[in-house]
């Protein structure tokens, strides 16, 4: 028996994992730890009892939980809530998890939750803020699958010094198939919120736009490709977008700001009729766009 258990300790880099929400991202962690046989056990909470069910319906979990009090035995817990509630979510947490357990969230905004959460850090616990680029426009447990997470960007925004608990997400990370980088709070906010947080605003106000001109319904036939590749992440989650939002708020400012600002030289070239000066400005951001691709 105790050589059995050494063996099971080996393969395992967790006896326990414990995630609390259990959408799109915690339902594919799920399935993604399962798959790399990452835990013996994975808990799963989410306050809405129908994801609670298709979650275990789908085995994207091994058991269900009804209250945070579930997640003490946990070695790893994994926080994928909306972000105006994750922080709320994760102290409480601290309140039940035994020594040593390490606790990350994976909101898509960092410093504002940091902050809330870092002067309420038990000594025996660690905290590891943390972001996997990935997602799709789809929400809910059943539009988990596993490789999700496959060769996409897991961002670690430590609070201090890198040890040892940042390390082991580290290993996690990387064991499901993500490339991980570390970065700092402040700087992840405002990369993302011109790189994700803005083309998403942007995705919603252009089909916001289309939905008020209701007197040209009959155009809606014609939408084509491109609309609908541009605009396809407007399907995505609205509370959580609303909160990366305006958690984001002086970063998105900026942004929105700063694309008002290229639109309206675009326009300028346009109702001035410069031709040569548009043409330009369409190649320069053609072989930009080009070269990131590459």
């Amino acid at each position: 028996m105790k050589f059995l258990y050494k063996n099971l300790k080996r393969f395992c880099m967790f006896n326990t994992i414990g995630i609390v929400g259990l959408g799109l991202i915690g339902g594919s962690l799920g399935l993604a730890i399962k798959h790399k046989k990452l835990s013996k056990i994975i808990i799963g909470y989410d306050n809405n009892q129908e994801n609670l069910d298709d979650a275990l319906n789908l085995e994207l979990i091994d058991i269900g939980a009804n209250s945070y009090k579930s997640f003490s035995i946990c070695d790893f817990v994994i926080v994928s809530v909306p972000p105006s509630q994750t922080a709320h979510v994760v102290i409480k947490l601290f309140e039940v998890l035994k020594e040593n357990t390490i606790v990350i969230d994976v909101a898509s905004i960092k410093k504002p939750i940091i902050d809330s959460i870092k002067n309420y850090i038990p000594k025996t616990i660690a905290y590891v803020p943390t972001h996997p680029i990935a997602g799709t426009e789809n929400f809910g447990p059943k539009s988990a699958f596993r490789q999700l997470f496959d060769d996409k960007y897991f961002i670690i925004t430590p609070i201090n010094n890198i040890s040892f608990a940042e390390k082991k997400v580290e290993e996690f990370a990387k064991t499901i198939n993500m490339k991980v980088k570390y970065m700092d709070a402040d700087k992840h906010d405002k990369v993302f919120a011109y790189v994700s947080h803005l083309p998403h605003a942007i995705a919603y106000s252009l089909v916001n736009l289309i939905r008020q001109k209701k007197e040209d319904d009959e155009a809606y036939g014609f939408i084509g490709g491109g609309f609908k590749d541009f605009t396809r992440i407007a399907k995505s989650n609205e509370k959580m977008w609303c909160d990366i939002f305006l958690l984001n708020q002086s970063n998105m400012i900026n942004a929105i700001d700063e694309y008002i600002q290229n639109l309206l030289i675009l326009k300028d070239a346009i109702k001035n009729n410069e031709e040569q000066e548009l043409i330009q400005i369409l190649k320069n951001i053609r072989l930009f766009k080009e070269n990131l691709d590459v």
